[in-house]
């Protein structure tokens, strides 16, 4: 795992563990005055003085417990630690929280009558418990990751056989499936072209480049590829230069690397998009689905074929996925496509004609509105899709891009909406102007501009401007 992502992981399993403390000392002390007062044996205390304790409690904890887990090598990835071992130093970090509350009880010169010892020993149980779960849930988790394929990373090792061949240990030595080798490339036997075109045919996300001094040129022509395509480049080098947007210095496994990349890296942001993602699409598919459940009626009722669309589009970094919406054509559209091709508006290898035969009466109310898109809302709860990011094409529009910067666009996850649909939509003419939008997304791309895009994306529909 690289280092950034360890700390990105380990500030956020800090975060949690904190919270998982402090809820065991409120459980405590609940469980202790709330349930246990009413068994024989535990009715001497009063129950308000003792639980009022418990909050103070809380509060000290939030500090002092990831604090306390990280000396005993809680959040240690490397390498992975059995579990039975990790309950031992889950314990031993409880106890240096527990020693920190006697600690305050006796510089505070709290009476130990307001301290109920069976709340804190059920807080120490209730501790271990919550954060072995958490443990076990997160190796889960890291194992299973890399079973979805839109969550795998792609990797491209390129360099010597040798070099090649230590990349690969590196790679397979990893926990869970996160990394496939998809091919290997020598530079110096079979060119930067052959290369250009690996990068078409395979579905690549990361780059590895293994430098000597005979090769640089090529690597840096290389690279600069990489960067036209908005591919992620890892370099174990420290002297080259290029024009790539965000260069960080990092390690994997040990192995010092410059990572060249063009999109937003992993971020508390990133972390923010995707919770407004599922919460968003989530709660729209709710509110809508009264809507799309009449739509769809509305679809089989005048014209014959499925209420749902569904066609394989471009998502990151040309990976295929399916998309949804509602089908807003006869059902022989594809079909019919050739025949139009003269009349298509869009300069470019995208598609698109101005009063489509193809589109049905309702499909054209839908399609005014934006309503066809609605579907789609499941494809960002899947995690194929955002609220926003530029528009997926279908495959085949992708695979005739002339200039292969155009690519780039497909560095980010394809979204409902993005600068192009709040800047002309479908008054745009040309696809380089649509790409120049996408691109300005990608590299000014912040939350802020998310939200930005969001809000002027409502107007867009609900007065259908540009729309065709």
């Amino acid at each position: 795992m690289l280092s950034r992502q360890h700390n990105f992981y380990q500030q956020f399993l800090q975060v949690l563990d904190a919270g998982l403390i402090a809820l065991a000392i409120w459980l405590g002390h609940a469980v202790r005055f709330y349930i246990l007062n009413d068994i024989k044996g535990f009715e001497d205390y009063a129950v308000q003085p003792q639980f009022a304790n418990c909050y103070w409690m809380m509060l000290l904890s939030i500090p002092i417990g990831p604090l306390a887990l990280q000396y005993v090598g809680i959040y240690q990835t490397q390498p992975p630690v059995p579990l039975m071992q990790s309950v031992w130093r889950i314990a031993c970090g409880l106890f240096f929280v527990l020693l920190a509350i006697f600690t305050c009880v006796i510089i505070v010169h709290v009476p130990q009558t307001n301290i109920s010892r069976v709340a804190l020993g059920l807080f120490f149980l209730m501790g271990i418990a919550f954060l072995t779960a958490r443990i076990w849930l997160f190796q889960i988790w890291l194992q299973q990751r890399g079973t979805h394929a839109h969550l795998r990373n792609y990797i491209l090792l390129c360099g010597a056989p040798e070099d090649r061949s230590r990349w690969k240990e590196r790679f397979l030595s990893q926990p869970g499936k996160h990394f496939e080798i998809k091919a290997e490339f020598d530079l110096r036997k079979e060119g930067l072209a052959r290369f250009i075109e690996t990068l078409h045919d395979e579905t690549v996300d990361i780059v590895v480049f293994s430098l000597d001094e005979r090769i640089v040129p090529q690597v840096r022509e290389a690279l600069l590829a990489c960067e036209a395509e908005g591919v992620e480049a890892w370099v174990s080098a420290d002297f080259i230069q290029t024009l790539f947007t965000h260069v960080q210095f990092d390690q994997f496994a040990g192995q010092p690397l410059l990572i060249y990349r063009t999109a937003p890296a992993i971020s508390w942001e990133l972390v923010t998009k995707r919770c407004l993602d599922v919460i968003g699409a989530g709660v729209l598919l709710i509110l809508t689905f009264p809507l799309m459940l009449l739509i769809a009626l509305l679809i089989r009722w005048t014209s014959s074929g499925p209420a749902i669309f569904s066609q394989n589009r471009s998502g990151r970094h040309g990976r295929a996925f399916r998309m949804y919406k509602f089908r807003t054509m006869v059902t022989n559209a594809e079909q019919a496509r050739a025949e139009l091709e003269d009349r298509n508006e869009m300069q470019g290898p995208v598609f698109k004609v101005k009063d489509d035969p193809r589109v049905t009466p309702l499909g054209r109310l839908l399609r005014h509105t934006s309503f066809d898109e609605l579907p789609q809302l499941w494809n960002v709860i899947r995690g194929e899709m955002s609220l926003v990011g530029p528009r997926p094409l279908p495959l085949y529009e992708t695979a005739n891009f002339g200039d292969v910067t155009q690519r780039r666009r497909m560095s980010v996850r394809p979204g409902l909406t993005c600068l192009w649909q709040v800047r002309g939509r479908n008054t745009i003419t040309d696809f380089k102007d649509w790409v120049r939008l996408d691109l300005e997304y990608i590299d000014q791309w912040s939350l802020w501009l998310d939200l930005k895009i969001l809000l002027r994306t409502v107007p867009v529909v609900l007065f259908g401007w540009g729309a065709k």
